[in-house]
C-alpha cells in the first residue's frame, strides 16, 4: 500500500485535509473500508467524487484509490461452470469499452448506453476519457445511464469483501448497503452470453431538464420463432429515482400476445406510470414516450432479416 502521494490526482485535490491510501489488493481495500467505515470513499478514475471533495461537498477522511491494484481494467470473454460471456473490469474505463470490439459485437444496447452517457458534474475531458464502469455505478447519475442495458442484459456484480467474492444482480447492487459491518467493492461485471436469434436490444435516452436527471430507458424482447408473438420482454427504466426500476406491469400485458401497435402502446403507458410514481405528469410522458421508443426498436432488431423475407 502506497500512502500520501496523490499521483495522477495532484493538483486537483489538498491531500493534507485527508488520508490518501493505494492498496495493492481488492482485499487490502476492504480491510481499510471496513476501518474507515462511512468515513472512507473510494475511487477508480475520481471523475464523480473529486469534484465533490473540491467543492466542500464531501469530506472523507480517507481516500481509497484502487487504481495501483492490477487486472481491473479488463474486458474480455469468459467460460465458466457451464456458463459464457464477457466480463469487465471494474477499472475498465466507459471510454475504452464504448470502442471495445467485443463489447460492440456482442452487448452492443451496452455500448449505445455508454455513448449515450451525460457528463453533468465534471465536463472535463479528463471525465470523459478517465471515467470507470465501477466508478459510473455508484455515481448520482448511475441510475440514467448505463444501468439500465446492464440489467436487461442480465449482468451480474462481483464483490470482493474481507471474507471472498460475493455475486449478486445488478439491481441487489444498487439496494446492498453496509449494516452488519460487511464492506465490499465492486471487482467486476459478468454479462451472460445472450441469444443471438429472435431476441432484441435497445437503449434511448432523454436530455435532462433544468437540473433533473436524464431519463433512460432500456428494453430487452424475444419472439417466437414465427417472429409473431412475444415470449418476454424486460423493461427497465433509471434517472427516476436513486436506482434503475424494472417495469413488471407493461411487460406483462405484452408477454404470449402478437406484436400490436396498441398493445405496444399500452404497454407504455402502464410501465411509465408504473415506474415514475408519484412524478409529475411532464416526466411521466417523458419516460412513456422513450420506453415505446425503446420497445419499437427492440421489436425491429429482434425482427430483423427476417421482416426482408432472407
Amino acid at each position: 500500500m502506497r500512502p500520501g502521494y496523490l499521483g495522477d490526482l495532484e493538483g486537483f485535490i489538498d491531500s493534507s485535509k485527508f488520508e490518501y491510501l493505494e492498496p495493492n489488493s481488492l482485499q487490502e481495500a476492504c480491510s481499510i473500508l471496513a476501518r474507515y467505515k462511512e468515513k472512507a470513499r473510494v475511487i477508480a478514475g475520481g471523475t464523480e467524487l473529486i469534484p465533490l471533495i473540491q467543492q466542500g461537498k464531501a469530506r472523507p477522511e480517507c481516500l481509497i484509490n484502487l487504481k495501483s491494484i492490477p487486472n481491473l481494467q479488463f474486458v474480455e470473454t469468459y467460460s465458466d461452470f457451464g456458463e459464457e460471456g464477457i466480463k469487465i473490469g471494474s477499472g475498465a474505463t466507459l471510454f475504452d469499452l464504448g470502442r471495445s470490439a467485443i463489447i460492440n459485437e456482442k452487448a452492443a444496447v451496452l455500448a449505445e448506453a455508454i455513448n449515450q452517457r451525460e457528463f453533468r458534474l465534471n465536463r472535463s475531458r479528463w471525465a470523459y476519457y478517465m471515467a470507470t464502469i465501477g466508478g459510473s455505478l455508484f455515481s448520482p447519475e448511475r441510475a440514467a445511464d448505463i444501468a439500465p442495458a446492464l440489467m436487461v442484459l442480465n449482468a451480474k456484480a462481483v464483490r470482493q469483501g474481507i471474507q471472498g467474492w460475493e455475486t449478486m444482480s445488478m439491481q441487489d447492487l444498487f439496494t446492498a448497503d453496509s449494516e452488519g459491518g460487511v464492506y465490499e467493492i465492486l471487482g467486476e461485471i459478468r454479462i451472460p452470453k445472450q441469444q443471438e436469434s429472435e431476441v432484441g436490444l435497445a437503449y434511448e435516452k432523454g436530455p435532462a431538464t433544468g437540473d433533473g436527471s436524464s431519463i433512460g430507458a432500456a428494453v430487452f424482447l424475444r419472439l417466437d420463432l414465427k417472429h409473431v408473438d412475444v415470449e418476454e420482454i424486460r423493461i427497465v427504466v433509471g434517472g427516476i429515482g436513486n436506482a434503475p426500476i424494472e417495469s413488471r406491469e407493461g411487460p406483462a400485458i405484452m408477454t404470449g400476445n402478437p406484436i400490436d401497435d396498441h398493445l405496444i402502446i399500452d404497454a407504455a403507458d402502464i410501465a411509465a406510470e408504473e415506474v415514475c410514481g408519484a412524478s409529475d405528469a411532464e416526466t411521466i410522458e417523458k419516460t412513456r414516450e422513450l420506453i415505446e421508443e425503446a420497445i419499437r426498436h427492440a421489436i425491429d432488431r429482434s425482427i430483423g432479416d427476417f421482416a426482408l423475407g432472407y
